[in-house]
């Protein structure tokens, strides 16, 4: 192809013709195949300029090759782009192997779009091996990704804190180290979670049970925002969260990284590690291993202690793979173990203290620093095995075949021992889950047909899932088993996309409780069988080079969960009932949810200056299953707490996610996103309780000038600078009559100011070093946030400083 066939960026902007002073003229396109008019993502495009084309002096029979004044790739829709060239003549080049090399003068007078069309080339080429990253076919579906730079800036927080670095997603909040993510005001089991390709199982019913996945095993955290439920299942009603690691190492050798973070507030200290190898000698074989160690200690308000906030966890995760050109399978193992403290002044001993407790301006039990996680907490342990093994023969397909197994125990510790000091010695939890789920998914994506324009997967999965506790009841034992079936198909043809899906899927649910007295029970089996569907049309268009937009309308069901029928005790920290276990006369039993979605995105991407995404969404949910509370709250023989019963209703969710960049000059940017959801119960025309407060970020970032080489070339620096505000309005759209819903008034908005600088160093031949400094909370301002749990007794966590430091090699 030439010795710039390989550029894949800008290398300079073209001179200015002689006496031209218009140097702002854009020049774009798009890059097809002549035979089927699919865009051609990868195309090198080259810029030459025309008057060297032909040099003087030198011999024809030896020409010269210019070089390009400018070069790029097209994206994944086939389209290229060029900015603030000079007005004059060009000569455009487009190289793209299998494909006929085409070359065609362009004048630039005015703002220009040239399209092309390239036509087959059958060539015999040579043996070459060719190894790199599929990137994924465009969707209809808006999706944001975490990765990179964007992504280390997170490292040593929990999976659902990092995730709110994306428009539209929020968390559920229990203490400062409890994260629950929710997208567009929907969580739990609304919002599915798939760890390395798996669909994560375990209590993740539970507003205060985190993700029990360790993010430092993540090169990319992806959220679907929208109905997903086609592809991933029925519960996907909210979005998806993709946790997807880094592909196995296929090049000889080995390598890894290792990260080091720290904090000032609760003094978190962690350690992750990474090591990938391919030997020279086997190169089908490759592998990884990967551990984590985090420990934190009691977090600091601006004022006090929140005592008992530490938490100790340990992780790990291996993998090992065998490719070849037409087939491989890979293992992978990861085991979470987690000790985590609940806030000890949730719990009290009577209903005179508790109201007192919410009532008070700060918790009626603070403490000192501390590294010890006492009573009240929660301790985790969720191991996952999978074998995924794929097979691609020209004539189908690609077909691939997951099968994991996971094993969640959840421990749940009260504040006080039992009084029987026999039983007290050992210690054991008051409330213990055991969860056992296996899983199968077979999926065929199968070749391109009607001459290329048509794409699309097939799928068939299969789940089986036995939950058993001990201790005292909480949620009745159960079996789960689950089979569906799905067809995805896209058709494109030039700048539009229309996708469509369906699916089905089988569902029963068996559910084993006591009834009767102690002296005298009986084992109650109840069976739920469901049916629920689920179906998606949408379209992508892509008018312009700079434009894209987005589509999607969803329909689907999902099956009411064990613990929203029969949920009934107390555990960390507050009592819950399931709807179905005291029904009162006329009220029928938990009905499937069935929801109705319609998503609209416009992405205004690849632009010298501005870019962004704008969302818009309209969810309507008839059936709505939510937790509502209690009033007055429970008084059980363990105290009393916040308490909680599932209802049903007809609700509304409409919303808006705006984010976007602006550049200021050569290094200096500002970038903006906010958020807003508004959730109604459309049955008694009322605000919906536990909704996101609107909330905006701003942020202005400098990317420093880069430091020249010194002491003889041995170190390089690239800092830069970034300075942040949020802003989050108070929650004043809330049901008419809080005080009858609620136990203490939604708290005021607030502001926080944030900082962060970072820099990548490099040192003779060592391998390169990043290392970043963030600042959060940095006035130590005192605030509360509607959604954290704990809000009813104390104040979010104060100023905190992070440093992150992280060696490739």
């Amino acid at each position: 192809m030439g010795a710039w066939g390989l550029s894949l960026s800008a290398v300079g902007q073209a001179p200015p013709a002689a006496g031209s002073t218009n140097c702002g003229l854009p020049l774009s396109g798009q890059v097809l195949d002549h035979e089927t008019r699919q865009p051609l993502p990868g195309t090198t495009v080259l810029l030459l300029p025309i008057a060297a084309v032909a040099v003087p002096g030198v011999p024809a029979s030896a020409p010269a090759e210019p070089a390009p004044v400018a070069s790029t790739a097209t994206d994944a829709f086939g389209n290229y782009h060029f900015h603030d060239l000079c007005a004059g003549a060009y000569r455009v080049r487009l190289l793209f192997v299998g494909y006929s090399t085409e070359t065609t003068d362009v004048r630039l007078l005015k703002p220009t779009v040239f399209n092309a069309q390239l036509h087959p080339d059958a060539v015999r080429l040579g043996a070459a091996t060719v190894r790199g990253a599929r990137v994924a076919a465009p969707t209809t579906t808006a999706a944001t990704s975490l990765s990179g730079k964007a992504l280390d800036a997170t490292r040593g927080q929990t999976l659902g804190e990092a995730l709110t670095r994306v428009a539209g997603v929020t968390a559920i909040q229990t203490g400062p180290s409890i994260y629950k993510p929710m997208i567009h005001g929907l969580h739990s089991n609304r919002v599915t979670l798939l760890n390395n390709g798996v669909r994560q199982e375990g209590q993740q019913w539970g507003q205060e049970h985190g993700p029990e996945i360790d993010p430092f095993v993540a090169s990319r955290l992806t959220v679907v925002k929208g109905a997903a439920a086609v592809r991933y299942g029925s519960d996907a009603i909210g979005g998806v969260v993709l946790v997807d690691p880094a592909p196995l190492r296929d090049s000889a050798g080995v390598g890894g990284s290792v990260t080091l973070v720290g904090t000032t507030n609760s003094r978190l200290g962690a350690v992750s590690a990474t090591l990938d190898a391919n030997p020279a000698r086997l190169p089908a074989l490759r592998g990884r291993v990967q551990g984590t160690v985090r420990r934190a200690g009691t977090t600091r308000t601006p004022d006090y202690y929140l005592k008992n906030s530490g938490f100790a966890e340990l992780d790990f995760s291996a993998a090992l793979g065998w490719q070849r050109e037409r087939w491989g399978t890979e293992a992978y193992f990861s085991r979470y173990h987690t000790r985590l403290g609940i806030l000890s002044v949730s719990h009290v001993g009577n209903l005179t203290d508790l109201a007192t407790a919410f009532a008070a301006d700060r918790p009626l039990e603070t403490g000192a620093f501390s590294y010890d996680v006492g009573r009240p907490y929660q301790q985790i342990q969720h191991d996952l095995l999978k074998t995924t093994t794929w097979w691609h023969p020209q004539t189908v397909g690609k077909v691939t075949l997951t099968v994991a197994h996971q094993t969640d125990v959840r421990d749940e510790y009260d504040k006080y021992r039992p009084r029987n000091n026999t039983l007290a010695d050992l210690n054991r939890p008051e409330l213990s889950y055991q969860n056992r789920t296996t899983t199968a998914d077979l999926t065929l994506d199968h070749r391109a047909i009607f001459r290329g324009a048509v794409s699309g997967t097939l799928g068939l999965s299969g789940t089986y899932q036995d939950n058993t506790f001990s201790g005292r009841y909480f949620i009745p034992f159960y079996t789960n088993t689950v089979g569906g079936a799905f067809l995805i198909e896209r058709w494109t043809h030039g700048k539009l996309t229309l996708e469509g899906g369906a699916r089905l899927d089988w569902r029963d649910l068996e559910v084993r409780r006591a009834q009767g007295t102690t002296a005298a029970y009986t084992v109650a089996r109840t069976t739920f069988r469901y049916l629920t569907p689920a179906a998606n049309v949408g379209a992508l268009f892509d008018p312009t080079p700079h434009l894209t937009l987005r589509l999607s309308a969803s329909l689907n069901q999902r099956a009411p969960a064990p613990n929203e029928r029969y949920s009934q005790g107390v555990h960390n920290g507050q009592y819950e009932e399931g709807h179905d276990i005291s029904l009162a006369p006329g009220e029928a039993p938990l009905r499937p949810e069935t929801a109705r979605g319609l998503h609209l995105t416009g992405t205004f991407h690849h632009n010298p200056r501005l870019n962004g995404e704008l969302t818009a969404y309209l969810t309507q949910i008839g059936d709505y299953i939510y937790a509502t509370p209690i009033m007055p709250a429970v008084l059980t023989i363990r105290g009393p707490f916040p308490s909680y019963r599932y209802l049903q209703t007809d609700a509304r969710y409409l919303g808006l996610d705006a984010t976007g960049t602006y550049a200021l000059g050569p290094r200096w940017e500002v970038g903006a996103q906010a958020a807003l959801v508004r959730a109604r119960d459309t049955r008694a025309d009322d605000y919906l309780i536990f909704t996101p407060a609107d909330r905006v970020e701003i942020r202005l970032r400098h990317e420093l000038t880069r430091a020249g080489a010194s002491n003889a070339g041995r170190h390089l620096l690239t800092p830069y600078v970034q300075v942040s505000g949020r802003g989050v309005a108070r929650q004043t759209r809330v049901p008419a009559d809080y005080a009858t819903v609620d136990y203490k008034a939604a708290p005021a908005g607030y502001a926080l100011l944030g900082a962060e600088a970072g820099a990548t160093l490099r040192w003779g031949h060592f391998p390169p070093l990043d290392l970043s400094v963030t600042g959060a909370n940095l006035l130590d301002h005192r605030y509360r946030d509607y959604l954290n749990r704990f809000r009813y007794f104390a104040d979010e966590a104060g100023r905190n400083v992070t440093v992150r430091l992280t060696v490739r090699y």
